[in-house]
């Protein structure tokens, strides 16, 4: 399987990748695509010379230097306190590099998502909170109107959620949850 990041500027919220980063899982082999038309100095040092001698793709060995910079060893004397920090039960060179959204001290450059792996995850989110909702508004014995009457919204809010059409506030959320007599817990990981 093919992982994929963008590489941006991460002083930008809505930076352009200067770079992508591509990680198969089963070689466990990095490579790094510069993005044409970019300059030496819209990427991290590392990929100056690349960019200068017009080439746009990396390599295993160089990219991997690269992913290494941003990486916590596996030798760290404090890995597992490190690991716990970022939900992880055993090193995972690519999960530290995207759980740690590959923060450098010698650069500003970070990686994300691309934006399209971005949307569908938001998607994915609203669908399953949406779906939860749902599932227990029914536990309850409510219709949709009920609901949103004793959470303080319009039917829409709830129809819109429930199908994952909605981007709710937390707040709202809050709202909905408290009316069924639920509370929302969060895991970020």
């Amino acid at each position: 399987m093919i992982k994929r990041l963008d590489i941006i500027d991460g002083r930008s919220r809505k930076a352009r990748p200067c770079a992508h980063l591509e990680y198969d899982t089963e070689t466990g082999e990095y490579s790094i695509r510069i993005a044409e038309g970019v300059t030496p100095d819209e990427v991290p040092m590392m990929m100056e010379p690349f960019v200068e001698k017009g080439q746009l793709d990396m390599g295993p060995v160089w990219s991997r230097r690269w992913v290494e910079e941003r990486v916590v060893p596996a030798g760290r004397q404090n890995l597992g306190e490190i690991l716990r920090a970022h939900g992880l039960e055993e090193y995972d060179e690519f999960a530290l590099l995207e759980a740690g959204r590959g923060v450098s001290s010698q650069d500003y450059f970070v990686v994300r998502l691309p934006e399209e792996s971005a949307g569908e995850r938001r998607a994915l989110l609203r669908k399953s909170v949406g779906g939860a909702l749902a599932a227990a508004r029914k536990r309850a014995g409510l219709k949709q109107h009920e609901l949103a009457a004793l959470a303080g919204v319009d039917q829409a809010v709830v129809s819109r959620a429930e199908t994952g059409k909605a981007n709710l506030t937390l707040d709202t959320l809050h709202d909905l949850a408290s009316a069924l007599g639920l509370e929302v817990e969060v895991l970020l990981k």
